[in-house]
């Protein structure tokens, strides 16, 4: 038990020495992101995580959307069943989903776009 125990602390400290020099400064994309002496990766690995930011709020923006269109086309189902197809109401409701579903698809091609340059930084991340 004892050698056991021995040895463990011993290769600890064998191992403590040999990462020090294994570590170096590259990052999850397997490029170094030191600014100093690599300014292009940096720049491209700042890219990404825009481009990731972005993506993720025109996502949340879309969903938000998404749910306020499906509110409208209920609201406006109703009044055309409820107040006919010429009432000034439905109208009204109509505009207002016609209004909601453009907002839907302008976030869901911001989405789009941002997850397409994303893809397109990332390769250049990886190079």
């Amino acid at each position: 038990m004892r050698n056991k125990l021995m040895g463990l602390v011993v290769m600890a400290g064998l191992m403590s020495f040999g990462m020090g020099c294994w570590a170096d400064d590259t990052n999850a994309t397997g490029n170094n992101n030191n600014p100093v002496k690599h300014p292009m990766n940096a720049y491209t690995n700042h890219e990404v995580k825009e481009d990731i930011k972005d993506s993720q709020e025109n996502s949340q923006k879309a969903a938000e959307s998404k749910a306020t269109y499906k509110q409208a086309k209920a609201d406006y189902e109703k009044s055309l069943k409820d107040n006919g197809a010429k009432s000034d109401v439905t109208l009204a409701a109509k505009k207002r989903m016609n209004e909601a579903h453009k907002e839907m698809r302008k976030y869901n091609k911001k989405t789009t776009a941002a997850n397409k340059e994303t893809r397109k930084d990332e390769i250049k991340a990886h190079q």
